[in-house]
This record gives C-alpha cells, structure tokens and sequence, in this order.
C-alpha cells in the first residue's frame, strides 16, 4: 500500500534563516506521525507547510498520490487541531460544532446529523446543549477535535493541543484524544516538544533538530538504538562520557593514567569508528549499576545528588577524572556522599559510541 502522505525534500527560509533543510518523510494510511523537537526546530513550520498556510521553496507534498504543493489550505480538506481551541463562548457544544461545517459550506439540513455523528466519536454524546465554558479544558479540546472532524477531512494535523492544558488534565486528555483518533481511523500528524506526549500518542515519531529530520521511528527505536548524539541526550535520560575506541566493541573511559579513575565497557558504535578513535559515549541510566568503589572496571566517584522516584531513586555521581553520570537503583541503596564506582549493567544492552562532534576534535 502506498504512503497517504509523503513529503519530499522540502526546504523553507525566511529570510536568511533556513528553518527547514530537505525534509522528507512519508505517512501510511490511518497513521499517527508525531513530530517532536526543542523549540526552533521546525516542527510547527513542518505542519505549516502541510496545512498549506505557508509554502516550501522546494519540495513537494503528495495526499493520496495527489499534489497538494499548489493548493491553498481550504482546497486540501485537512483538519486542523491547534494549542488555542478558539472555541466561541456563545455557542453550545453543538454550535461550536457545527461551525466547523457551516465554514465548509455544508448545507444547513446536513449539519445536525453530522453533529450527532461525531460528538460520540470524542465520548461528547449528551454534551450538545452544554455551553463550552461549562466544560473542563480536556473536553472544549475535544469538543474542538470533533469540530476538525465533523467535515470529514482526509487528514488531521495537531499543533501541540494539549500545551494549554494543566498537568493533571494533560494525560487524561491525551488518553482521550488519541481513542478518539483510533476510533475515527483518520491519518494524522501531531505536533509536541513533550517526549512523554510523543511516545504515548505516536506510532512513529519524527525527530527534528536545527530543521534537519534526526532520525523517525516507532519509540522504541529512538530511545534504545539512537542514531546521533543528539537523539541519544534529547529522548530520555543519558549521560554522555569521552574515551576512545580500543576494538570494535569496546571502549576506554577515562583516563588510564590515574588507578580507579578508567574502565573499559562493552559499547555498540554508531556510524564508521575506527579504533583508536576518540568517541561520545551515550549512557542510560538503567544501563548502570552502583558498586563497590574497588570493583575492577568500575568508575570511582561520590553520590551528589538523590532524585526519589517510588520504587528506583536517579543518583547523581561525581566522577574523580571530572564529569558526572546519572544512575537509576533501588531506593535505599546509598547516602547521598557515599564513595561508589559505577559499572555497566551486565544484564542491559550496551551502550552507544558516537563520534567525537568535530568542534571538539580541533
């Protein structure tokens, strides 16, 4: 089956900025694509392009086979979902509802069955005389995922939809957007700066950095098999270490010249490494382990800071060669002060080696 939408080599500048640098990607029918990135990255000016309210300096972007480069948005037939719901205070649930279809010149007698068709789809049934500011935040951004709905797009597109919304109303209403958009089937593209937020609604996730795609698949992938450094520090907790490659599958950390101070770990290398090379290497958290600080091939250093989290607590560790490395144990394992060494977790995959950035090889 072909991609429902592709997007091939797209470019855009403004100005003398360039915010995105041949971007390509494709999106399968019925798909949940999120794309996650800091701030600048080009994530909102991606769905821009594809909504139509902006235009690439090259590129092309094909719905269905078709090319849509040329149309202006209200010829596309997408959906839109955005962080503001810009719901109208005066208007029922219904009403709100129904707008979205009066905007699309549907006629007047199609309207209120459409309304009745698509206020169950996002659990609204018996919400239609309500008035919106009478209802939480999670349900007006469902009231306004029914709205984008009611005129039965091709695609929906979400632009950060729940970054207005408080923590406690954040992950329930994301639970309920994303039933919402597996019960209708619709093809959609999701906009978040939040991982959390990605990794739960995505079927794949779009990393973009500087305006270049880092790398896209389905979590798992970006969390345990990173391809870049950067993919490795921005998906969830890392710490990252310098030391050379001394074989293909090994690595020495530190510095040999000062007993207790280096080791020599299992790594997986990530692009073309020779040994002999000098690497970044990416370490989880979990991938480590607290030890004994005589332990052989242990990492000497002293407990600096404890982070409580229930069942695991996140220990911080001073390193005595200078740098720090953030590892996850049990809660009563040791005292902040406390003089450990720090080992690889036998019992996890290893980590990953990356080449050293070229800033730092001058």
């Amino acid at each position: 089956m072909p991609p429902f939408l592709s997007l091939n080599r797209l470019q855009k500048s403004f100005a003398d900025h360039t915010v995105l640098r041949e971007i390509s990607l494709e999106v399968e029918p019925g798909e949940v694509l999120v794309l996650l990135g800091p701030s600048g990255s080009g994530k909102t000016t991606l769905l821009r392009l594809i909504a139509g309210f902006e235009q690439p300096d090259e590129g092309q972007i094909l719905v269905a086979n078709e090319d849509v480069t040329p149309l202006p948005p209200e010829k596309r037939n997408f959906g839109m979902v955005f962080q503001h719901y810009a719901l109208f205070p005066h208007l029922s649930v219904a009403g709100n509802v129904a707008f979205g279809l009066e905007s699309r010149r549907v006629p007047r007698e199609e309207r209120l069955p459409r309304v009745t068709e698509v206020l169950p789809l996002v659990d609204l049934e018996g919400f239609e005389d309500r008035r919106v500011q009478e209802i939480s935040g999670g349900q007006q951004q469902r009231v306004a995922l029914a709205r984008a709905l009611a005129p039965d797009p091709r695609l929906m597109l979400l632009d950060e939809p729940l970054s207005n919304l408080d923590p406690s109303l954040r992950e329930r209403t994301r639970r309920e957007l994303k039933s919402a958009i597996r019960r209708v089937g619709i093809t959609a593209v999701w906009v978040t700066h939040e991982q959390e937020e990605a990794f739960d609604v995505g079927d794949r996730v779009a990393l973009l950095n500087e305006g270049r795609l880092e790398q896209v698949g389905i979590p798992e992938e970006l969390y345990l098999e990173p391809q870049s450094l950067f993919v490795a520090g921005f998906v969830g907790r890392a710490s990252t270490l310098k030391g050379r490659l001394v074989a293909g599958d090994r690595v020495r950390l530190g510095d040999e010249r000062f007993v207790g101070q280096g080791a020599t770990w299992p790594v997986q290398t990530v692009g073309d490494l020779a040994v002999g090379q000098d690497v970044v290497v990416s370490l989880r958290p979990e991938g480590l382990e607290l030890v004994e600080a005589e332990q052989p091939e242990a990492l000497v250093g002293e407990i600096v800071e404890r982070q409580y989290r229930g069942e695991v607590t996140y220990y911080q560790v001073s390193l005595e060669m200078g740098q720090e490395l953030l590892v996850v144990g049990e809660s009563d394992r040791a005292a902040t002060g406390t003089h450990v060494g720090v080992v690889h977790r036998q019992s996890k995959r290893p980590a990953r080696a990356f080449p050293l950035p070229a800033e730092e090889t001058e």
